[in-house]
């Protein structure tokens, strides 16, 4: 999979470039989800790794979900920008929207072991709920184009994550 170093550069070269802009902050996060791959709902967790500043949030994250014989994985960058800043400025609510990009493999073990890789592109929005300085909460919701991929046109993701800044 040679284009998960290139996702990686990517994200750095972008996150980069956002840490000239404004102060930033790095962190950690966990996730737990269900996603929505054709007409299967599948259970997810997952890693996050990312640089938020004041205005943008960039993330690197890894998606694992196994529903009977099929097994999916994601690597995705993301990236979100706060909306209606004006709005929520005095709330610790916060609204946001972006978009992701990265790959996806299913494997399904019913046929011998047959894996499927592809990309994915999507976009995507949700509510953070800041904790305090170093934790929050974030319920996103993310749809996802897919190509060269066979048996998956689009999947969507509903999920609950808490990151960790240090």
């Amino acid at each position: 999979m040679k284009t998960i170093p290139k996702l990686y550069i990517s994200l750095i070269l972008l996150s980069s470039s956002l840490v000239a802009v404004d102060k930033s902050y790095s962190f950690l996060g966990i996730q737990a989800g269900n996603s929505f791959v054709e007409s299967d709902s599948v259970a997810t967790i997952g890693l996050k790794y990312g640089v938020q500043t004041k205005k943008y949030r960039t993330s690197l994250n890894y998606n694992y979900g196994k529903k009977s014989n099929s097994t999916y994985q994601t690597l995705l960058a993301q990236v979100d920008t706060g909306i209606l800043t004006n709005t929520f400025k005095k709330s610790s609510f916060k609204p946001y929207a972006g978009f992701s990009f990265g790959v996806m493999q299913e494997k399904n073990a019913l046929n011998s072991i047959t894996t499927d890789r592809g990309y994915v592109y999507g976009v995507n929005t949700g509510l953070a709920y800041i904790f305090n300085d170093a934790l929050d909460f974030d319920l996103g919701y993310r749809f996802l184009q897919t190509s060269k991929l066979e048996n998956i046109d689009s999947l969507s993701d509903l999920s609950l994550s808490m990151h960790y800044f240090y």
